[in-house]
């Protein structure tokens, strides 16, 4: 009965001797069907490319070329491939040579069958294994060659595998190819200030990632050659029983900008572009937190189209939109970047001035004031606007500056419109 483990390999027995030679092929063909056997080392290299032996089994000393001959320039074709060299010499040249060579057993004749048995035993049990891990690393080297995400592993100084997704982003053919042109992943990764793994060593922020247990980090990917930055999500996972790590980056550009698109729409008044009054509420309450700490000056002022239901009763709602759309240009093209512009709802817009006065920022509505007064609009001709001004005291909230103005507004209203007025501690001053 054949033993299983012995059978599962391939095996070259390669002897010139016709009577050790019988003897031993007799007692493997009891254990095995995948048994070679030649009369010399020139007959088992020419057929090594053709069936690859998983283990050869050599004599050394035979005509046409010797074990060690041929043995020299299998391991030269495949290093990998077990050999054991059976002698009846006692030549310490030999044993050295054999060495040199790569021989993984030297065995003296006569031979120990038994010995020889366990011998092969513990090599096949080892080639077998190796098939088994190369079997499973093939099956996940495919399925992480079907993997979208950008894939790579590295004991973070040298990359050992890269899957299809990423070698095709990155522009290389082969692993090789990859060290040829970027060393490391730290040249794929774009070097923002921000990020965590800038100043540092690949080695570095992979372990400190695993030691904070962090999960989905940032990063930004550039190849070389290319002027396009790819935001990705990394996440990292150490190789059981190796020294590396298996980096997976998924791309999340497209979520990021549409991200970004999301949040600039939920900020962005639909009509005319600019912030809506959400994002100015947000606005003022930072600015009124820089002004409590670094004691600044901060006005605000709020507009207000007059007779505007008349615009759209009398030209439409589309003129109307038009007239919302020129004054919201008007109004940007005469104030600073650092000002923050926002329709406040309907007709209504806000302005609000970092770093400016009551004085400042009276002279600034007027100037828009008359801009506006003087401006023809599209469809519906000539459109004024009233104002309410108002500077941050000590101890205002956000709704209290914002309404000091507003009660200002209504003063400019209510005194003929076309008006700046501004609102001052215990009084109201109109002006236009």
């Amino acid at each position: 009965m054949k033993e299983d483990i012995i059978s599962e390999v391939r095996i070259f027995y390669v002897e010139d001797e016709p009577a050790i030679r019988e003897g031993f092929v007799r007692f493997l063909r009891r254990r095995t069907d995948n048994l070679f056997v030649f009369t010399n080392g020139k007959e088992a290299l020419d057929a090594f490319e053709e069936y690859k032996p998983d283990l050869i089994i050599t004599d050394i000393r035979m005509p046409v070329m010797d074990g060690l001959e041929m043995s020299d320039k299998i391991k030269k074709l495949n290093p990998t491939v077990p050999i054991i060299v059976t002698t009846g010499h006692n030549d310490e040249e030999l044993f050295l040579k054999s060495i040199n060579i790569g021989i993984d057993k030297y065995i003296k004749k006569p031979i120990d069958f038994a010995y020889l048995i366990d011998v092969i035993k513990k090599i096949t049990a080892s080639i077998i294994h190796e098939k088994q891990m190369e079997k499973q690393n093939d099956f996940l080297r495919e399925v992480l060659d079907l993997n979208p995400n950008f894939v790579i592993t590295t004991n973070g100084v040298k990359c050992t595998y890269l899957n299809e997704s990423f070698k095709e982003f990155l522009g290389v053919s082969n692993v090789s190819d990859y060290i040829e042109r970027y060393v490391n992943i730290n040249s794929v990764l774009v070097q923002k200030e921000e990020m965590f793994y800038t100043g540092k060593s690949v080695r570095d922020w992979i372990l400190e990632t695993q030691r904070e247990q962090i999960k989905n980090r940032m990063v930004v990917l550039q190849p070389l050659l290319s002027n396009e930055e790819t935001t990705c999500l990394m996440n990292i996972k150490a190789v059981p029983e190796k020294d590396e790590w298996l980096l997976s980056f998924a791309d999340v550009t497209m979520l990021e900008k549409e991200k970004q698109l999301y949040r600039m729409l939920s900020q962005q008044d639909p009509l005319t572009k600019i912030n809506n009054r959400k994002k100015f509420f947000d606005e003022v309450e930072k600015e009124l937190e820089r002004v409590v700490r670094y004691g600044q000056d901060v006005s605000l002022l709020i507009m207000d189209i007059d007779f505007f239901k008349e615009v759209n009763d009398r030209y439409g709602h589309l003129a109307g939109d038009k007239v919302l759309i020129e004054l919201t240009e008007i109004v940007s093209n005469n104030i600073r970047k650092s000002d923050v512009f926002a329709r406040y709802g309907g007709e209504e817009f806000v302005l609000m001035m970092p770093g400016t006065d009551l004085e400042g920022a009276h002279e600034k509505a007027d100037h828009i004031r008359k801009i506006i007064a003087e401006h023809k609009f599209s469809n519906c001709g000539q459109v004024t606007c009233s104002f309410g001004v108002a500077s941050y005291k000590t101890g205002d909230t956000v709704d209290s500056f914002v309404q000091k103005a507003d009660i200002a507004l209504y003063y400019s209203k209510e005194s003929g419109r076309n008006k700046v007025s501004i609102f001052e501690e215990g009084s109201i001053q109109c002006s236009g």
